[in-house]
């Protein structure tokens, strides 16, 4: 008797049970919090939504940040993303969960518990990477403010996860107000921990935050400082070049530019890439050879069909031209990739590139 059917369902889950638990390398894990039972009575939040909450701000965080690193699912015990799924379709859950710590396969796994101080609630989370390194989160607010609570909360953890995210969405933050004072206290605290990780992101945000403050010359030198860490990184020697250009230093900055084509590999963004073919054909038409700036647009634009900025200097150069028509299609074009301008946290483009008036005449 033929008995090979009967593999085929195991065969079937130990196939998922892979996918499963290999893609979610990059998971944060929130295994439990726990929440007196007065607490949750008074306000609604049981332990189970406070979790939830918890997940859905880091992940708020993450998305509006909308940096280079790839985004961390991040995970309820019960709740669980795709390897929750289908390990309890499978009845695998234990087994899988068992499998990933063993692994180390989650990087970074919290559990803690709201208790109430006096009047006031606080929350203590501890968390833990696929190193075995531990460090826990202490927060606190007035009165019985749990939505505020796990805010603060939210907001150390994702610290603790990618001090660069955090910058990054602390700077689009600051960028509405044009104060970086916040920001700058990120980065500085960040790179000041022995170690942090993306110490060249965070080096390049600087370098754009000071550039927002009109310090130019000290814009300059943390892009430096994010190649002495990688001398091929391609964003900082993209936004040195921008800074020359903005000086006037339009061969200088040219170099940078074709240093960034030059050097790029495989794995680079190609907005960086796209990034230094727009601004090189800028300059190109800054220094008197539209013609020449045409053919970067035209290589910005195949590199990266989606970089709205492309056709937005393209247009411009068009327009000071003589080519109206032409410079309205690019600018349509433009609208119809971005009706919203973007606000860049790794390149000096779009409206990072501009310094504020008040700014400029400093």
């Amino acid at each position: 008797m033929d008995l090979g059917f009967l593999a085929i369902p195991f065969f079937t889950a130990l196939g998922v049970f892979s996918l499963a638990v290999f893609n979610n390398v990059e998971a944060v894990n929130i295994e439990s919090i726990s929440v007196p039972g007065a607490v949750s009575s008074k306000t609604g939040f049981t332990a189970d939504v406070v979790v939830t909450r918890l997940a859905d701000r880091m992940q708020q965080i993450e998305r509006q940040a909308q940096t280079r690193a790839d985004a961390k699912e991040v995970m309820a015990q019960d709740e669980g993303g795709p390897a929750a799924v289908l390990g309890e379709f499978f009845e695998l859950t234990p087994l899988l969960r068992a499998v990933q710590t063993t692994f180390g396969l989650i990087p970074y796994t919290f559990s803690g518990e709201v208790v109430a101080n006096g009047e006031n609630l606080e929350m203590v989370l501890r968390g833990r990477d696929n190193q075995h390194h531990e460090s826990t989160i202490h927060q606190e607010v007035e009165g019985r403010d749990v939505p505020k609570l796990i805010d603060k909360v939210a907001y150390e953890a994702v610290r603790m996860i990618d001090p660069y995210m955090l910058a990054a969405y602390q700077f689009k933050k600051d960028y509405l107000i044009r104060d970086f004072t916040t920001t700058e206290t990120v980065i500085r605290r960040a790179l000041a921990a022995p170690e942090t990780r993306d110490k060249k992101w965070l080096y390049n945000l600087w370098g754009i935050v000071l550039y927002q403050d009109s310090d130019r010359d000290g814009a300059i030198e943390k892009f430096q400082d994010a190649l002495e860490e990688d001398p091929n990184f391609a964003s900082a020697m993209f936004n040195w070049g921008v800074v020359m250009a903005r000086e006037g230093k339009h061969e200088d900055a040219i170099d940078k530019f074709q240093s960034v084509v030059v050097g790029w590999k495989a794995g680079d963004p190609v907005e960086t890439l796209a990034a230094a073919y727009t601004e090189w054909g800028f300059t190109l038409a800054l220094l008197g050879h539209p013609d020449r700036a045409y053919d970067k647009f035209r290589q910005a634009s195949k590199v990266d069909p989606e970089l709205s900025d492309v056709y937005t200097s393209w247009a411009e150069v068009l327009s000071a031209e003589g080519h109206p028509e032409e410079a309205q299609k690019k600018t349509a074009r433009a609208l119809e990739l971005a009706p919203v301008e973007k606000v860049y946290t790794e390149n000096l483009m779009g409206r990072v590139q501009s310094l504020p008036a008040v700014a400029a005449n400093r």
